[in-house]
């Protein structure tokens, strides 16, 4: 009988009831006074399932905030990971070192050198070659290159070959090309262009 109840609960159904309550009773006493009481003898179905309804949306309750706080613990678990993971990464790129990235009117800017690897052409049999990259959010042109190597690029106009221009790098050589059309003919390539108004792209 009244079984799960709690003693407020208890106490909230015997004071509907109409009964004495005295606040030394324990749960043994309140559930006694109710059974003993002549309106739960005429209508004990009822006050049984009114009890019975204050238990479940009691137990609702405690379980709606134990998932809050469930809930609140995995959000602080996932962004204490996201912290850690943050901080490894930081961590892994610092041991390459910094660089000072110029653009083509004479701003410097530091950034961290962060490794990569990237593939020259679809054939399969150029492996990705590792480098080291330098990314920053002030100087975001599609490709940075030195100014001097942009000069001598753009004061080519009448070189037979001027369009085909090769950048050599460690392992291989990449061409390279002021002709636009060229760049999108799909040809593996990488144009640059000449404005005195915008970054080099």
């Amino acid at each position: 009988m009244f079984r799960g109840a709690r003693k407020e609960e208890l106490t909230l159904i015997a004071d509907e009831l109409g009964e004495i309550i005295n606040p030394e009773m324990k749960v043994l006493d309140l559930k006694n006074l109710i059974l003993n009481s002549d309106k739960y003898k005429t209508d004990k179905v009822f006050i049984d399932d009114y009890l019975d309804s204050i238990i479940a949306d009691r137990k609702s309750k405690e379980e709606q905030e134990r998932l809050t706080e469930q809930s609140k613990l995995e959000f602080e678990k996932i962004k204490l990971e996201q912290i850690k993971l943050e901080i490894e990464l930081d961590n892994s790129n610092d041991e390459f070192g910094k660089i000072t990235l110029s653009s083509a009117f004479g701003e410097n800017v530091e950034a961290k050198l962060i490794k990569t690897s990237i593939t020259l052409d679809n054939n399969s049999l150029n492996h990705p070659m590792d480098c080291l990259v330098a990314i920053t959010d002030k100087l975001n042109a599609e490709a940075l290159i030195p100014p001097s190597l942009y000069e001598a690029l753009c004061s080519i106009n009448n070189e037979t070959n001027e369009n085909d221009i090769f950048a050599e790098s460690v392992d291989s050589f990449t061409p390279f090309s002021n002709d636009e059309n060229d760049a999108e003919s799909g040809n593996e390539i990488f144009y640059v262009e000449r404005d005195s108004d915008n970054l080099i792209k």
